[in-house]
């Protein structure tokens, strides 16, 4: 019995595409390959598309079917993967490498996903912290009692003495109110900085990162404390007028993005390091890397890096 191209891609369970491309590597041979579009198509052995079926799928998920099981994107699975954190196994189909997964394996992964309660972010970055409460905006100098402090909680608010001590404050405080209203930043990406959190409360970082919030506005800056002691801080793709030191200050703990200075204006010009481009691609390429990318658990962007990188 002959199969056609459109029940061939129905038992391997791959597109027409796949099953075409198959058929150009030689992975997969049609019995008419010389008469096929006088034929109506391609036409396959029953026995060897049975063959074919028990060669080249494995008893297992693949990336795309695992995630799918586990709700969550491939991208994000294959983080859990690189961390040794599920198990899964590789097997090579056809000239390439594909990893696949145990049915159980995915099962169990899932329900201690579910167990966690931290979301994304939080879990990413570390604990948020509140850049305004009560009227009082977080690294602000506020004098309590006649004494200077520096605020470096505002929820629960606590203050920053002189001699490194920090204190709970339960009365209100006068502060100087909400930050100002700044236009929300629509330019794709941030600019990231991992800074050491200061025990001296006339650090310059506090005053960095207060100028920063002021001028980019809170809705521009995030700002989250780590487990490591650090302020892990993202910003929006805006500017800044900072001093030369202050620069020196940001360029010593950037993790993302890029800093254009002009030392005249002293503007400082945050960028994501990133250049958007537009070009025509032939559709059956892009079809294959986004192909590509499921299965390897890779965001688009990135395998498109590396195959620029191998070029190059």
């Amino acid at each position: 019995m002959y199969l056609s191209i459109q029940q061939v891609s129905k038992k391997l369970h791959k597109s027409e595409r796949q099953i075409r491309y198959m058929i150009k590597q030689e992975q997969i041979m049609p019995v008419n390959p010389d008469t096929y579009r006088r034929d109506g198509g391609y036409r396959f052995k029953e026995e060897e598309i049975d063959y074919i079926k028990q060669t080249y799928e494995p008893n297992g998920l693949t990336v795309k079917d695992a995630a799918k099981r586990a709700g969550i994107s491939p991208q994000y699975l294959m983080q859990f993967v690189r961390k040794g954190e599920v198990e899964s196994f590789t097997k090579i189909i056809g000239k390439q490498k594909r990893r696949f997964f145990e049915l159980e394996e995915i099962d169990r992964f899932k329900d201690r996903l579910q167990e966690r309660t931290v979301s994304n972010r939080e879990g990413e970055y570390g604990s948020r912290v509140q850049l305004i409460s009560r009227e009082v905006r977080i690294f602000d100098k506020v004098r309590i009692n006649g004494v200077m402090t520096r605020v470096v909680s505002t929820s629960p608010l606590k203050i920053l003495m002189s001699n490194g001590k920090e204190i709970h404050i339960h009365e209100n405080i006068q502060g100087k109110g909400k930050w100002p209203d700044r236009d929300y930043i629509k330019q794709k990406g941030f600019a990231e900085f991992s800074i050491p959190i200061p025990r001296n409360m006339d650090h310059p970082v506090y005053d960095l990162l207060y100028k920063i919030i002021f001028q980019l506005g809170k809705n521009n800056t995030q700002i989250y404390e780590t487990d490591l002691g650090d302020f892990y801080v993202r910003c929006r793709l805006g500017q800044l007028k900072i001093t030369e030191d202050e620069l020196q200050l940001l360029l010593r703990y950037i993790e993302k993005g890029e800093i254009h200075y002009n030392p005249k204006t002293l503007v400082a010009h945050l960028t994501s390091g990133f250049t958007t481009i537009s070009f025509d691609i032939p559709t059956k390429i892009l079809d294959r890397y986004r192909e590509e990318a499921e299965e390897l658990g890779l965001p688009m962007e990135e395998l498109f890096q590396k195959a620029l990188r191998r070029y190059l």
